[in-house]
């Protein structure tokens, strides 16, 4: 089983996260902690190296096609752990998550068509929808009592207007955790469905969920609503094998099914890499041990978190974590604006966090923080962050 202790040494590959070129140029040095890219730094589960390397020594890499065995990994993981049942002919296969989403977005809505997102999100939601020439239309989330909820209202008058044809929701939500509950997610599917909005629910984050709380995938509500919908999901975060892995998407729609495959076969991505397959198989059909262990070991880190900021640092709060192993850092209490923010968690606390404006205007004044991590590599990022707290107080004091 993985030791989720041991710090290890990313240096010799080409990560993103700990890249020194990326660091200099978004955060100003390269010399901090990185725990902006939402990936971990723990060994995917055995199962998963052992059929890569098993693959590998057959020596032999042609052409192949997605095994009988593959389909039915991922259908009894999510008919075993989230009790969802999916039909084979639905399931659909994408480069990527974000690579199903530009293709949906291409292939049901038209260039100057308005598409939802609800900020604070996911960076990337924003960039898809302007890259292909659409509008990005806002629905931002609002803060009651301190927890994040979904403006019904708002949301009413938006899916009212013509021109909006598609709605990209995040289940549960990056960056700031929460995992929607069926009743939220019958009232988003309902009011879409009435005004003939596409929902596109990006669920990649569905198999990390805390205290109770209970992921709903969008494709197990009720059929009138799961005909207008797509669910797009992955094992890429799950056993942390995000550059050899696929996106999935569920599409219940015949119709819209159809159109797809179309699409897929025209733009010729309906091959099969056959690291992804193995990878994915082996995570789907034995990760499921290594996966709970992990979901333990994050559920202290979140306490970590929260307990360390609690006594040491009062002036940085925390969301309450749902899901996912993105910590979302309330730091509004330092009364800096967005840039001050962003360069003294670079420059004083050495730390590189996604600046909260990134995921819009809504999450100015918070930070991002990936807490998939060695606890000793968290500890040490809090007592960065304690000490630029402190020297930061005494100086405007």
């Amino acid at each position: 089983m993985t030791d989720f202790d041991l710090v290890l040494d990313r240096s010799e590959t080409p990560t993103e996260k700990w890249n020194k070129p990326a660091l200099l140029k978004h955060f100003g040095r390269d010399d901090i902690l990185p725990f902006w890219v939402a990936d971990m730094e723990f060994k995917a589960p055995p199962a998963v190296c052992q059929s890569l390397m098993k693959r590998v020594e057959n020596g032999i890499f042609g052409y192949e096609y997605k095994p009988d065995s593959l389909y039915e990994a991922i259908i009894r993981w999510y008919s075993t752990r989230h009790n969802w049942n999916i039909e084979r002919e639905t399931l659909r296969f994408s480069r990527g998550i974000l690579n199903a989403i530009s293709m949906l977005i291409n292939l049901f809505t038209e260039e100057g068509d308005g598409i939802i997102i609800q900020p604070p999100v996911f960076f990337e939601f924003k960039l898809a929808i302007r890259d292909n020439k659409r509008e990005v239309i806002r629905n931002p989330l609002k803060q009651i009592n301190g927890a994040y909820r979904i403006d019904f209202d708002d949301l009413e008058e938006k899916t009212a207007d013509p021109k909006t044809k598609m709605l990209i929701l995040c289940n549960p939500h990056n960056p700031v955790g929460r995992v929607w509950k069926k009743e939220e997610l019958q009232k988003v599917g309902e009011i879409c469905l009435k005004n003939n909005v596409l929902v596109v629910s990006d669920e990649i984050h569905g198999d990390f969920v805390f205290n109770r709380n209970r992921y709903t995938p969008f494709a197990s509500l009720e059929d009138e609503i799961v005909q207008n919908s797509f669910v797009c999901f992955s094992p890429a975060k799950t056993f942390n094998i995000a550059s050899v892995s696929d996106g999935l998407i569920v599409i219940a729609n015949n119709k819209y099914r159809k159109e797809y495959d179309r699409l897929a076969k025209a733009l010729s991505i309906n091959k099969t890499n056959t690291f992804s397959a193995s990878a994915m198989e082996a995570g789907y059909r034995f990760g499921g041990e290594w996966l709970d262990s992990l979901l333990e070991y994050l559920q202290e880190n979140i306490d970590f978190l929260k307990d360390y900021l609690k006594n040491c640092i009062r002036a940085v709060g925390m969301s309450e974590q749902e899901g996912t192993f993105l910590a979302w850092l309330d730091f509004r209490g330092l009364e800096m604006d967005v840039k001050q923010l962003e360069k003294f968690l670079s420059m004083q606390a050495r730390l590189a966090l996604n600046s909260g404006y990134w995921f819009g205007r809504e999450g100015a004044g918070y930070a991002r923080m990936t807490i998939a991590t060695p606890r000793s590599m968290l500890a040490e990022a809090m007592r960065r962050l304690e000490r630029a707290v402190k020297e930061y107080k005494n100086s405007v004091s």
